[in-house]
């Protein structure tokens, strides 16, 4: 062999060598890497890459700037277990989260099981962040996806499945949502509620679930999206509520009635519809510049047939027993209290008066600009009290044989931060908690502020009365406390996310 093919072969053996070499020790930065864990408050400005693992709760307080690199893969420790729930949330408050990935290596944020299920892990949380970017991220299994608060972080370019609750959620916030992929998340792919205002959701692809967008008391643009392989015999594509003020323009909807595609809930919204697409071909189906990967294919939509979560939980263990289930098929809501023997459900323009024993039922009809949004209800033993987290006040009324007569209304405590989930009464005063749940107002029955109470645990469920104490829901316990804040007892709760919470003499 002579020198000139001596050396060529060892130009390609070195050319092969550190191509090895750049494939191990650069496109696999991770191998034989020691695992890096994360949990807890960042106090400077950090970088994060490669496999994060988060065993605990995360925030991002202002002042702080979190950069997640393209390809970083957020694994979170699950949490099933109803007694001992460590549901982990990634937090931004105040802080800023720049997660800017690739149309190939995008950022995930997933749960660390094997075999992951929906609401493995709690999911992204963004308070008073006008700074934050979620570009070409993952987000699946967790028991809400991206919410925001009085925020404007647009959603981008991103893939959003397999959530027990909404994909996308907000309240008070104006962000962009645009070319993104929705699917199979339990509640609503998007949500809009309580008082966003010019948000955009442009050229995303709804591509099946259970309810694809609600808008409620928010203005909103909907433009150029794809609506399919829903139910649509259950749902609109879009509903609209409240005073909401809606454009729906240039979307293609498939499989869905015309006359129902885009739908008007209540007289009090307004809604444009023009040149959408339910069938013609006239609009075309947005172009996705990235591909819908999976690790893990969940298999079905959370709250189908085969959910594998636990939402409904033992009816015994060591600290209560469920002696009865009521009402099935009723959606109970966030209103509902018994009084006179019944169990009311109230909502938008109704309240229905169910017996408890034989589950017959009677509905009476209301205004809906009277009470709109119905989030806690209670009855003082004359008049019924209802707090409307869109109108942002409290509502008394009565109901006689016939009808729903409305006597009085007057604005909640602090409306300017917003709604609240629960209103009770001890016959004497009404009683409501901040929009933070650390203090609950003690009203006079015209709103005035009588006093207010210092709480050691968050009051952002429902509660109740029961004659010597208060009842509310956290999701992990029933707690019982006075009326000075002093937790008195607690069992574990018997669902996940206890939505509303009742007294009727002897049971809750």
């Amino acid at each position: 062999m002579d020198n000139r093919k001596v050396l060529a072969l060892l130009l390609i053996v070195a050319i092969i060598g550190s191509s090895f070499f750049v494939y191990v020790y650069i496109l696999a930065p991770n191998a034989g890497a020691e695992p890096v864990f994360k949990g807890g408050t960042i106090n400077q400005d950090e970088t994060w890459s490669g496999d994060i693992f988060v065993n605990a709760s995360i925030l991002v307080p202002a002042g702080v700037t979190l950069t997640i690199n393209p390809g970083t893969r957020m694994m979170f420790q699950p949490s099933r277990d109803y007694k001992n729930q460590t549901s982990i949330n990634f937090t931004v408050a105040g802080g800023t989260v720049i997660a800017i990935g690739t149309g190939t290596q995008q950022i995930w944020f997933t749960s660390d099981a094997d075999v992951p299920i929906n609401g493995d892990w709690s999911g992204i949380e963004l308070y008073n962040t006008n700074t934050s970017i979620f570009k070409y991220v993952i987000v699946e299994f967790s028991a809400l996806g991206i919410s925001q608060f009085d925020s404007k972080v647009n959603i981008s370019h991103s893939i959003v499945r397999w959530i027990n609750g909404e994909g996308i959620y907000m309240e008070r916030s104006s962000p962009v949502i645009e070319y993104n992929l929705l699917y199979c998340n339990g509640y609503h792919e998007i949500a809009l509620e309580q008082h966003n205002y010019d948000v955009q959701i442009r050229n995303n692809i709804f591509a099946g679930g259970h309810v694809p967008l609600i808008i409620f008391d928010s203005t909103a643009v909907v433009e150029g999206n794809y609506f399919h392989n829903y139910n649509t015999s259950t749902s609109p594509a879009v509903s609209v509520a409240g005073s909401a003020e809606v454009n729906v323009t240039a979307n293609k909807f498939d499989g869905f009635d015309s006359d129902t595609v885009v739908l008007k809930l209540v007289p009090t919204a307004t809604l444009v519809t023009t040149n959408n697409d339910v069938g013609n071909g006239s609009v075309s189906i947005p172009i996705l510049d990235f591909n819908d990967v999976r690790n893990y294919d969940l298999g079905y939509t959370p709250g189908d047939p085969g959910d594998q979560y636990m939402y409904v939980y033992p009816a015994q263990d060591e600290t209560r027993r469920v002696v009865k289930r009521i009402g099935l098929g009723f959606g109970f809501g966030w209103a509902f209290e018994y009084a006179n023997g019944y169990l009311w459900k109230l909502s938008s323009g109704e309240l229905i008066r169910i017996d408890p024993t034989t589950g017959a039922n009677t509905t009476f009809s209301i205004d809906v600009s009277k009470i709109l949004g119905p989030r806690g209800f209670c009855y003082d033993g004359e008049y019924f009290w209802a707090q409307d987290h869109s109108l942002l006040k409290i509502i008394k009324f009565k109901v006689n044989a016939t009808a729903v007569t409305i006597y009085d209304s007057f604005d909640i405590p602090e409306n300017e931060t917003g709604a609240r989930q629960s209103l009770s009464t001890d016959g004497t005063y009404l009683y409501i908690p901040n929009r933070q749940g650390n203090k609950m107002f003690e009203l006079f029955k015209n709103g005035t502020i009588h006093r207010e109470i210092s709480m050691p645990l968050d009051l952002v469920g429902p509660i109740t009365w029961n004659g010597t104490h208060f009842w509310t829901g956290t999701g992990q316990y029933l707690f019982a406390f006075t009326k000075d804040g002093t937790v008195v007892g607690r069992v574990y709760d018997v669902a996940r996310g206890v939505s509303g919470i009742t007294w009727d003499g002897t049971y809750l």
